[in-house]
């Protein structure tokens, strides 16, 4: 608003100074309004940029602990997984290990050979850790495939006599069976141990 025209409206100088500081006096409030509204937009902006970044930086942390929280959980899969094939390892070796000495025991020619004619997914370890589902497959295998056992000496050894002292005056070495020992020998074993030469005697018969 110009003086001028406000002049040209017929008003005079006093009136036309009134009008301006009025004028004056709502600009300046209207301007300080402006300045306040223009400071809260700033205030606001500035905080919302806060917000905002912060809010960015929780989404990245959010993602970077789904991320780690996912590596977590595949080392715990890959763990578990080679500590079941380490179990699972063991038992078979175990299992095999069992199993040919229960194969030596029984006299098998050729472990392989038996083995072979074994269910040994039928073999497990039971809860005191001894073997299952062998013995009778083996008593089995060995009726029907004796060949690939060795045969069962049932005779009746003499048993070895080891004479106390030296009943041998020639040297031969103790623990000879009754025809291996000569007359002088005999003698001085009855002589010195009459038990001894009983039993060598008796045992021969």
């Amino acid at each position: 608003m110009k003086t001028e025209t406000l002049k040209g409206f017929g008003l005079n100088d006093e009136q036309v100074k009134q009008v301006m500081a009025e004028y004056g006096n709502e600009v300046n409030t209207l301007k300080q309004e402006k300045d306040t509204a223009e400071q809260e937009r700033d205030s606001l902006q500035q905080q919302f940029d806060e917000v905002n970044s912060q809010l960015a930086d929780a989404q990245k942390d959010a993602k970077k602990g789904s991320e780690l929280q996912g590596q977590l959980k595949d080392l715990q899969d890959k763990f578990d997984e080679s500590k079941a094939n380490a179990e699972q390892q063991l038992q078979a070796t175990k299992k095999d290990y069992e199993i040919s000495n229960a194969l030596r025991q029984a006299g098998a020619k050729n472990e392989k050979a038996v083995m072979a004619l074994l269910d040994t997914d039928s073999i497990a370890f039971n809860n005191k850790g001894k073997l299952t589902g062998l013995s009778d497959q083996l008593d089995t295998i060995k009726k029907d495939n004796d060949f690939l056992f060795e045969a069962e000496n049932t005779e009746t050894k003499t048993p070895i006599i080891t004479p106390t002292g030296n009943p041998n005056p020639t040297g031969a070495p103790a623990g000879k069976e009754l025809a291996d020992y000569s007359y002088q020998e005999l003698s001085a074993l009855k002589a010195d141990n009459p038990t001894q030469y009983q039993e060598l005697v008796g045992g021969s018969n």
